[in-house]
C-alpha cells in the first residue's frame, strides 16, 4: 500500500506542476465520478475564429473559416494610407467563448478506505486497502452571452478490484468493560465484566455507484491566467462492501474485589477467561483457568460464557452506505499553449449519511436490515479534490490524465439495531410465564430477571429495535488516477 501511495503521490506532483488550475474533465466523489465542475478548455463553436481557447489566442478551432475574405487579404480591402489621411480603428473584441454540448468519458482505478467506531459499544469495524475500476462519464452544457453559465450532470459505476481484509475489533475499543452484578452463593456481587472479540474477514465483489449535478458561472473570475468557475451542485455517492470466509474469537473475562484475575507484567495486562458453575439461576462459584472462588458443591452444569472460536464460510458483513447532499465548488483552468491545458477543482460538502448493515449470522437480529447508522445535516463533511493535464488529439476530441482524491467522515450519527422478534418473543414469553407464576405464589424471580422482563416489554413497544443516540463515526477515503477523453459535439 505504502508503494502504491507513493506512486499516486508523483503522479500528482506531475500533475499539478504547470500550476493545477481547473478541474476540467470528471470528478470523481468519495471514488472518484465526476466533478460537475470540469471544463473543455474554452473549446470554440464553428462561429469562432479566435482559436482553441478562446481568448487565449489562435489555435485550432472547431470548423474555423479561414477562407480569404475573413483573413482581410482580398485586394479590395487593401488601401494605402496616404499623408493626411484620417484614419479610424475599431478595437477588436472576441466574443468567443465556451457554446454547446460536452461529453466526458473517463476510466479510474481507486484505492480506498472505510470504516467506522461506536463510542458506548467500543466495537470498531473497517474495510482496508480497498481497490475500485471505475467508469466515469459527465454530460455539459454550456449556455449564456452576456453571463457565460453552464449545467453538468455525471455519473459513475465501480466494481471491487481484489481481495480486501475486513476487520471487526470488538476488543480494543473503550466501551469492553462493564459492572454487572453476579450472584455468588445468593449474595449479589459487583464484577467487572468484559467480553472481547475479533474477526478478520474478506471482502470481495463490492460495488460503487454516484451521480451530480451541478450549476455554475463559466470563467467568473480571474487569478492570473487561470480562469475560475464557481458552483453550486447536488452528489449522491454509494458503496456496498461485502465480507466472507470470517474467522473469530470471542472471550469473557471477569475481575472483581474478591477475585482479582487480570494482573499486569511489565507494562502487560493479562486476564484469564471467565469460567462458572451454575445450579438453577444462580452462579454459585466461578474463577478463571484453574482458579476457582467459593468452590462450593451442587453445581449442575459449567458456564464458559461467551469463550468460543468461530467460523463463517459464507457472507458474514454486508454494508450499504450513502452519502448525499448540497456542496460548492471552485474550478480553475490553466492554459499552457494552443493543444495543453491543467485543471484543477476543490469541492465541500455537506453530505447527509446513511449505512444499513446486515449480518445474517447473527440470528438474534433482524434481516435483512441488522443495524443502520444515521446523520442528520450538519454532521458529515465531504472534501474532495482533483488534478488534470489534457492536451489535444482532434479538432474535437482531448486526451485527459488525472488524479483525485476524496474525503468523507461523519461524527455523532445515531445507531439502531434491528433484533429477531421471533427470538426475543421467546424469552418474552418465559418470563411473563415466570412472573406470573411468581406473582400467584407458584415460584419465584429474582430482581434481576424481572428487570429484564421489562427491558424485553420496553423493545417490544420500541418495535424490537434500540437506538443510541452520538455513536457513530465513520470516514471513508479515497484516491485514485485516471484517463479518458472529451469530445465537443
Amino acid at each position: 500500500m505504502k508503494r502504491k501511495s507513493r506512486i499516486l503521490l508523483g503522479m500528482t506532483i506531475v500533475s499539478m506542476l504547470p500550476l493545477m488550475a481547473n478541474a476540467a474533465g470528471t470528478y470523481y466523489n468519495g471514488n472518484a465520478y465526476q466533478n460537475p465542475q470540469n471544463r473543455y478548455g474554452a473549446m470554440t463553436t464553428s462561429n469562432n475564429t479566435g482559436g482553441y481557447y478562446n481568448t487565449y489566442g489562435a489555435g485550432r478551432g472547431y470548423g474555423q473559416n479561414m477562407t480569404a475574405q475573413n483573413l482581410g487579404t482580398t485586394k479590395n480591402t487593401i488601401r494605402l494610407v496616404q499623408k493626411g489621411d484620417t484614419v479610424t480603428t475599431k478595437a477588436k473584441t472576441n466574443t468567443t467563448k465556451k457554446q454547446g454540448v460536452y461529453l466526458d468519458a473517463n476510466l479510474s482505478h481507486e484505492f480506498a478506505d472505510w470504516g467506522f467506531e461506536m463510542k458506548q459499544a467500543g466495537s470498531k469495524l473497517h474495510y482496508d486497502n480497498l481497490q475500485w475500476n471505475a467508469i466515469n462519464g459527465e454530460l455539459a452544457y454550456y449556455f449564456g452571452d452576456a453571463t457565460p453559465m453552464q449545467l453538468k450532470v455525471g455519473g459513475k459505476y465501480g466494481m471491487q478490484f481484489g481481495d480486501s481484509p475486513m476487520i471487526d475489533d470488538d476488543v480494543s475499543g473503550s466501551g469492553m468493560w462493564e459492572w454487572q452484578t453476579m450472584i455468588v452463593d445468593g449474595v449479589s456481587e459487583p464484577v467487572l465484566f468484559g467480553s472481547p472479540a475479533m474477526s478478520i474477514g474478506t471482502s470481495n465483489g463490492g460495488s460503487e455507484y454516484g451521480f451530480n449535478a451541478a450549476f455554475g458561472l463559466t470563467d467568473f473570475f480571474d487569478l492570473g491566467r487561470a480562469k475560475v468557475t464557481p458552483s453550486i451542485g447536488y452528489r449522491y455517492f454509494k458503496h456496498t462492501l461485502k465480507t466472507k470466509k470470517n474467522y473469530g474469537l470471542t472471550v469473557d473475562v471477569i475481575d472483581s474485589e474478591t477475585f482479582e484475575n487480570c494482573y499486569e507484567y511489565n507494562g502487560e495486562i493479562q486476564c484469564g477467561p471467565y469460567i462458572g458453575f451454575v445450579s438453577g439461576n444462580q452462579i454459585i462459584s466461578y474463577g478463571s483457568g484453574g482458579t476457582i472462588i467459593n468452590n462450593n458443591t451442587g453445581a449442575s452444569q459449567l458456564d464458559r460464557g461467551n469463550t468460543y472460536y468461530y467460523e463463517q464460510p459464507g457472507m458474514s458483513h454486508k454494508y450499504e452506505t450513502v452519502w448525499m447532499g448540497p456542496y460548492i465548488a471552485l474550478d480553475m483552468e490553466y492554459v499552457i499553449d494552443n493543444d495543453n491545458v491543467v485543471n484543477a477543482g476543490l469541492e465541500i460538502g455537506l453530505p447527509i449519511y446513511d449505512s444499513k448493515g446486515d449480518q445474517p449470522y447473527r440470528f438474534d437480529w433482524a434481516h435483512p436490515t441488522s443495524v443502520e447508522d444515521k446523520g442528520d445535516f450538519g454532521d458529515a463533511i465531504h472534501l474532495g479534490f482533483n488534478a488534470e493535464w489534457a492536451t489535444m488529439i482532434s479538432d474535437s476530441m482531448m486526451f485527459t490524465l488525472g488524479t483525485t482524491y476524496d474525503y468523507y467522515r461523519v461524527s455523532g450519527a445515531s445507531a439502531t439495531t434491528y433484533l429477531n422478534p421471533a427470538w426475543y418473543e421467546e424469552d418474552l414469553t418465559y418470563y411473563e410465564n415466570l412472573y406470573q407464576n411468581a406473582a400467584n405464589g407458584n415460584g419465584t424471580i429474582t430482581d434481576e430477571e424481572v428487570d429484564y422482563l421489562n427491558e424485553l416489554k420496553g423493545l417490544k413497544a420500541n418495535g424490537w429495535s434500540t437506538k443510541t443516540e452520538n455513536e457513530i463515526k465513520s470516514i471513508y477515503k479515497s484516491m485514485g488516477i485516471r484517463a479518458g477523453i472529451k469530445v465537443k459535439f
